[in-house]
């Protein structure tokens, strides 16, 4: 299988941490100069460092996928540094969830919409012309378990993961024809920060549900994009590839009964 990513530029927003971080690496493993993206600038670097060492070009660059200027920004040093970008992971999220009638349910929608969907659309926003211009690139963007069935007691999550969904199906019909293919990998539940808070009994109920009887690594996830953005997947576009072991839904399960 053709994985290789050398002469490509990859740009991953969150990859300081979890699942970015790890697809971030995967692509450096082959071959790709990767610039890392993170909120926390400091995370971004230590992240990059890593990555160099691994024998490929990368920068770290902190900045805030809702705020299109900083985004913009970032796009232009990284071209600058790096060249075009090839690339884009918009893996960048929050968890933020919570029932639909809590009081200050709104600020959880609106954060979870400008982070998922409008983060996304800025990062892509500051890449397409680019690769419409050289007639190539790859798009992932990071959906979820959630967008199987929904999860009770996390509309907002789930809006804002259904809604890249969403954007990720309309891109790849209108992107596609100008040489750019626009997938999704949908990731089960992983062990990262956001699940290690779940209790026992609740990690109990998730494993019980799944064939493979364990939790997703973030490399799990790492090597499922990593196959997206290679030319082993030149004739994918418009997919959203499931690494969640085969979870069954759960429908009794709601993120309160943790």
């Amino acid at each position: 299988m053709d994985c290789d990513l050398s002469e490509r530029t990859a740009l991953v927003t969150g990859a300081g941490r979890g699942m970015g971080r790890e697809t971030a690496k995967r692509f450096a493993t082959n071959g790709a100069d990767v610039v890392v993206n993170d909120v926390d600038p400091d995370v971004a670097e230590e992240t990059a460092a890593e990555i160099r060492d691994l024998g490929v070009e990368c920068i770290g660059i902190g900045a805030d996928v809702t705020d299109s200027a900083e985004v913009e920004a970032m796009v232009e040093t990284a071209t600058e540094r790096l060249g075009p970008i090839d690339i884009l992971v918009n893996n960048a999220g929050v968890g933020d969830a919570g029932p639909f009638l809590d009081e200050g349910y709104d600020d959880t929608f609106e954060l979870n919409i400008d982070v998922h969907l409008n983060g996304s659309l800025n990062c892509i926003r500051a890449v397409v012309d680019g690769m419409v211009e050289r007639g190539y690139g790859k798009m992932i963007n990071v959906t979820s378990i959630h967008t199987k069935n929904g999860v009770g007691m996390s509309p907002a999550y789930d809006v804002g993961k259904f809604s890249l969904l969403g954007l990720t199906k309309s891109l790849a019909l209108e992107l596609g024809r100008e040489g750019v293919r626009v997938n999704a990998v949908a990731p089960g539940w992983v062990n990262t920060r956001m699940t290690e808070e779940f209790s026992d009994a609740v990690r109990k109920q998730i494993l019980d549900n799944n064939p493979l009887g364990r939790f997703a690594d973030p490399e799990d996830v790492a090597q499922a994009t990593t196959f997206l953005a290679s030319p082993a997947s030149d004739y994918i576009n418009g997919h959203e590839l499931r690494v969640d072991g085969g979870q069954v839904p759960i429908d009794s399960w709601r993120l309160d009964s943790r």
